[in-house]
């Protein structure tokens, strides 16, 4: 499979930070009390002046006020600065909360010497509170005087809720000549599913680009990373993924055209690809980080039916977290989507693997060698788990986690 990710080997419950700046881009973040334990809730990352941008936003009908702020601020192509906070969603809060937004992003205007429209907000934490505007405002005089080059990791620690660790990732690149970096921050470990994820997601390049250029490697990252991504099936109200470029790499400027496009556009999806995978593994008490891989369907669609439906399901998530090669439920959960899709099934023809270890073929059981192969597989962090259907050339890859007794404790207290 040619898009098909490493999962890689760092430790998966571990902060991870960019080690440089992007060139072009200041940022920092400040306590202006909009959460309860006075942690770091504000963000604020500038540009020197504005620069080209393109943004995806989460597919759920009740879209949060900073979504439905930002869309129509970035609509216009360019940014001059995202003013993200924690603590506070803003999403059904009516035109209260859509006035909070644009109060914010007025004060970040006059921060920053800057037109409102220019501001990118950004919001994540309990539904249907109302942003405290006020609060964000008397801090942004001074969290704008104090922007740094150095400043993405602090601006990544105040955009994080039930986060168990920092999630950056970083990539450089040559485009034209040029030494190209791009680099990512995300927050978000439950409410994850594969329309946007629920997350915050910023990714600055200093190369080059146009709004329309942006928007086309935007869509080719997102559809490699952030949209094969499900912790629990649930799609927030907030999800946001921006690109913005600075061009301060000194390349030709890229169109939506470009050959070179590629280049970056596979560096985006990378970078993406990364966070994604944190997220994923952040998972709110997850331990492990499972790699769901179906063939052999009928079509691509069919199987991106089936590898989401192993990956939402809570029958295979907690077999995931007790270890357990229950290779009876992954079939199971194969065998009901496709009545509900009404997709092919044969299971005489269902071969199933996890890691190496072929544990059913032909829709049963192979032998106890294999189940203990498997076991072992699942003690470790991170694995695969690959279903092929028999019936045809479609193919799809999804990321999931495990589900155990944390996520209930941090989702049942989570207004607490």
């Amino acid at each position: 499979m040619p898009d098909l990710p490493e999962l890689g080997d760092a430790p998966l419950k571990q902060d991870r930070i960019v080690t440089a700046p992007v060139a072009g881009f200041t940022a920092g973040a400040a306590a202006a009390g909009v959460r309860k334990d006075g942690r770091v809730d504000v963000a604020l990352i500038a540009g020197e002046e504005a620069y080209p941008a393109a943004a995806l936003f989460t597919r759920n009908r009740l879209a949060a006020a900073p979504v439905q702020v930002a869309r129509r601020h970035v609509s216009g192509g360019r940014l001059r600065a995202v003013l993200a906070n924690s603590g506070c969603a803003n999403a059904a809060t009516g035109e209260k909360g859509l006035e909070a937004c644009r109060a914010a992003c007025r004060a970040a205007a006059a921060a920053l010497g800057c037109s409102e429209e220019e501001i990118f907000p950004c919001s994540t934490g309990v539904i249907g509170q109302l942003l405290p505007a006020a609060k964000i405002e008397a801090a942004l005089p001074g969290l704008a005087a104090g922007l740094s080059p150095e400043g993405l990791p602090l601006a990544e620690g105040a955009i994080m809720t039930t986060d168990a660790f920092k999630k950056m990732s970083e990539v450089s690149v040559t485009i034209q000549g040029k030494p190209v970096r791009v680099a990512g921050l995300a927050k978000g470990a439950g409410m994850i599913r594969p329309d946007m994820a629920t997350m915050l997601a910023f990714v600055l390049t200093d190369a080059a680009a146009s709004p329309e250029a942006l928007a086309k490697a935007l869509g080719i990252a997102a559809e490699l990373s952030f949209h094969r991504a499900s912790v629990d099936g649930d799609t927030s109200t907030n999800d946001t993924l921006l690109l913005w470029a600075s061009g301060k790499a000194g390349n030709r400027e890229l169109n939506d055209n470009e050959p070179e496009l590629a280049v970056l556009a596979a560096a985006v999806t990378k970078v993406c690809q990364e966070l994604a995978a944190m997220l994923v593994a952040d998972g709110e008490g997850a331990g492990h980080l499972i790699r769901v891989v179906v063939t052999g369907a009928e079509s691509d669609e069919a199987a991106r039916h089936t590898a989401f439906a192993i990956a939402h399901s809570p029958l295979c998530k907690t077999a995931f977290a007790g270890r357990d090669p229950n290779w009876g439920r992954l079939l199971s959960t194969a065998g009901a989507e496709a009545a509900r899709q009404g997709l092919g099934f044969a299971e005489e023809k269902c071969r199933l693997w996890i890691g190496d270890a072929l544990i059913a073929e032909g829709g049963v059981y192979t032998d106890a060698r294999a189940e203990e192969a498997a076991a072992r597989v699942m003690q470790r962090e991170r694995y695969q788990i690959r279903l092929d259907l028999g019936l045809g050339q479609g193919q799809f890859w999804a990321l999931t986690s495990d589900l155990d007794h944390k996520y209930i404790e941090i989702n049942a207290d989570y207004r607490s």
